[in-house]
């Protein structure tokens, strides 16, 4: 009998039991399937560099083989390879770049090979990247060129290799790695021609402790050598922080969801067992145990929270990592994609449903603990404010009547208001994220970079003269820099010692620009600014560093012998490069020697000629699709947060529409009873909603500045993404979100026509 009312119960009261179900299927699906996704992504990309033996320190200067032996009988070292890295163009491919490694071995950060031969060094072959072979449709067995200042080699392809130093193989400039012109190719010493030499001008090692990127320097005591640790090899730093941002976000978007299924079935118990008061009654005459009733009662949620729990758990799990590996694989390159889940995580629909029954437990203990004769005593009315402000006097009557009910159901109004909370804030996020992103790609490549191209690999003195003057260009200087986080105090204290604190190394870019005709120096979105007798600091290093515009930094470029001081002229915002940037001019006045790395400027209307096939050339319009394409993961984030909002929008604000009407359901009779027409019925409870929508769209507004900012902030340190929001965007979330509570409220509204006055009023 308790089975058949159960079901009877719940068939009755399936609008909430509803709205019980999608928030607990939403909730566990978005939990399981972002963080199977994580956790996959984590456990692949974690056994990726322990079973090619990722290296834990490069180190780039001119070495001998001597300085290689002596990094290797260190007892700090355990292994260590010596290679020489060269940029080259393939012959038949003149917009590509391959970074081309000469090596003896691959023992640290292995290839893994996909297709034919392990790495040789003892046969004349080359080992391509598989992902540029097969944009530029390579094959195992088939002939290459590559060209290196004016000489051409020729092998053949042994191997289409994956490399653990290129899981994230943007070009320098740019955000999306574009395989069909950028990638890296592996060739033995035997193949290079007489007229260059194997020359040594990287070693990777494998240390006994913990990273440290100055190793290299103490063990050769050269401070011109150039490091870099594992944690900030950009494939690893890219991935880690993609993993820690899918982490947070899975885990905050899920916890509300859940939260709101705890909330709703909070209200739904006290209404059921509210509305039930006199079968309880019954029951307790008839002889049936407090016990029985708790377990009949406890069975309601508890069957509809598995259910929803199970279905989302296995369904999120089973489609979304699959969904979300789609877009990723555009930006990381693993060998193995796949989505994993610690067996500790298959408790989650159990813990979640055990949660729902202990909260539902608790409920019902208050309402089963009196005896039949109690229970079935008529209800005292719900207490609430005796009296309403004195400003609340010059509201109509449909005002005071609205401004009481809130007053006398906070736990329904505060939930209604969270809905709707909920509802702007995510469709805010959503709309701000795409005009921020739409924005960063026009604002990056033409307001802020106000150059149509750049050419690296530069030739020698007459040819970069003739480049300068068919592009109208200037020359870039573009390296790498280090910033004393923490220096000896020169002041001594009281007892005259000096103090002093540890010294620490930042590194940071450094660009070192002719002008601003070509590099703007941005300090917001519209604000553009120049820097003489000092440096621009970029906002996410100062920042991170607490540094503020006035302050002096010590820093020192790459190579430098000494240490500079220099005063913070700007705090400027830079999107794809953190770190230092200054004049030409400023930067010799230091006594350094400006070195230019490239040339930037207008695109020549015939070309560049025969330079072409000798410099690297990066067209502005090239970067700029690499940004537009980023925007297809976007769309897809920003589609999650647009139905989320929706779905937890409309769920919420129906299920408290009907909770709302049928608590105010002899109220509404009283009224119809009184001569109230139905249109001013349904004017009076539509009121209360939009008072409520306006309340929760003015709070909601900041909760989703908060969370845009959330999101933003777990980006890369590498990159600075700004801000920006058109006004459209706002009136859209507000619209959006008023429109849909309108909507809501006029669907439950038609209710009122249908209100049987002599079954409301009877008594209970």
């Amino acid at each position: 009998m308790l089975t058949r009312k159960m079901l009877r119960d719940i068939y009755k009261n399936k609008v909430q039991f509803t709205a019980i179900f999608l928030m607990m299927f939403i909730g566990c699906f978005l939990f399981s399937g972002i963080t199977g996704e994580w956790k996959g992504l984590e456990r692949n990309f974690n056994n990726y560099l322990h079973n090619q033996n990722m290296a834990d320190i490069w180190a780039f200067h001119h070495f001998t083989e001597n300085d290689l032996e002596q990094v290797r009988n260190d007892d700090r070292i355990t292994e260590a390879e010596g290679r020489m890295l060269l940029p080259m163009v393939p012959t038949d491919n003149r917009e590509a770049s391959l970074d081309t490694y000469v090596a003896e071995s691959d023992n640290i950060s292995r290839l893994h090979v996909k297709e034919g031969l392990p790495f040789d060094s003892s046969q004349k072959g080359i080992w391509l990247d598989a992902l540029y072979a097969e944009e530029n449709h390579y094959k195992v067995g088939s002939y290459m060129g590559l060209q290196y200042k004016g000489l051409e080699i020729k092998g053949k392809i042994l191997g289409l290799v994956y490399s653990p130093e290129y899981i994230y193989g943007a070009s320098e400039g740019g955000m999306m790695p574009e395989h069909k012109n950028t990638g890296f190719a592996w060739i033995s010493p035997k193949l290079l021609p007489e007229e260059v030499p194997y020359i040594l001008n990287e070693i990777v090692v494998k240390t006994a402790g913990p990273e440290n990127k100055q190793l290299i320097q103490d063990i050769l005591d050269d401070g011109n050598v150039v490091a870099i640790e594992a944690s900030r090899y950009p494939g690893i730093s890219m991935v880690n922080d993609e993993i820690e941002q899918h982490r947070t976000i899975g885990t905050a978007f899920s916890a509300a969801f859940l939260l709101i299924a705890v909330m709703i079935v909070m209200t739904t118990m006290h209404r059921l067992l509210k509305n039930q008061k006199m079968q309880i009654g019954i029951l307790k005459a008839l002889g049936f145990t407090k016990k029985k009733l708790i377990i009949h009662y406890l069975s309601h949620n508890a069957f509809i929270c598995l259910a929803g729990a199970l279905g989302g758990f296995v369904c999120g799990y089973r489609f979304l990592p699959g969904l979300i590996y789609g877009f990723m694989k555009q930006l990381y390159v693993l060998p193995l994609w796949g989505g994993y889940l610690p067996p500790a995580y298959y408790l989650l629909p159990l813990g979640c449903t055990s949660l729902c029954v202990i909260i539902s437990g608790l409920i019902c203990r208050k309402y089963l603990k009196p005896d039949a004769a109690t229970v079935l005593y008529a209800d005292m009315p719900n207490g609430g404010v005796k009296e309403l402000p004195r400003a609340a006097r010059c509201l109509g009557f449909a005002g005071r009547w609205n401004l009481r009910d809130i007053a006398r159901n906070r736990l329904r109004s505060v939930m209604s208001l969270c809905g709707i909370l909920g509802c702007t804030a995510l469709l805010f996020c959503a709309f701000a994220l795409y005009d921020t992103f739409v924005n960063l790609s026009d604002w990056t490549f033409t307001k802020q970079q106000d150059y149509e191209c750049k050419i690296t690999d530069l030739p020698k003195e007459q040819g970069q003269q003739d480049i300068l003057a068919m592009t109208d260009g200037e020359y870039l200087m573009e390296s790498s820099a280090s910033i004393l986080t923490g220096e000896a105090s020169s002041e001594p204290d009281g007892e005259g010692a000096r103090k002093s604190k540890k010294v620490e190394k930042k590194d940071v870019t450094l660009t070192v620009a002719e002008s601003t005709r070509y590099v703007k120096l941005a300090e917001n979105l519209e604000t553009f600014t120049k820097v003489d007798g000092g440096i621009a600091l970029s906002k996410k290093t100062a920042d991170s560093l607490g540094i503020r515009k006035g302050d002096v930094i010590t820093w020192k470029p790459a190579g430098g012998k000494s240490y500079i001081r220099s005063e913070v002229k700007a705090i400027i915002r830079t999107p794809l490069s953190q770190g230092i940037v200054m004049m030409r001019a400023d930067y010799e006045d230091t006594g350094q020697v400006y070195e230019p790395s490239a040339i930037i400027g207008k695109e020549p209307e015939h070309g560049f000629g025969f330079y072409e096939d000798e410099c690297s050339i990066s067209y502005q319009t090239e970067l700029t699709k690499s940004v537009d394409s980023m925007m297809d993961g976007m769309v897809m984030m920003i589609t999650i947060l647009v139905l989320g909002a929706v779905i937890l929008g409309s769920v919420m604000l129906y299920n408290l529409g009907i909770l709302s009407y049928m608590e105010r359901y002899r109220e509404f009779a009283t009224m119809k009873v009184l001569g109230f027409a139905d249109k001013k019925i349904r004017k009076i409870m539509i009121q209360q909603n939009v008072w409520l929508s306006v309340l929760g769209i003015l709070i909601g507004m900041p909760a989703g500045y908060g969370l845009l900012y959330y999101l933003l902030s777990t980006i890369p340190d590498s990159m600075d993404i700004p801000v920006y929001i058109k006004a459209e965007s706002w009136v859209l979330s507000a619209a959006g979100t008023l429109m849909l509570s309108f909507l809501i409220s006029r669907i439950v509204s038609r209710k009122i026509p249908h209100i049987d006055m002599v079954e409301a009023l009877k008594a209970e």
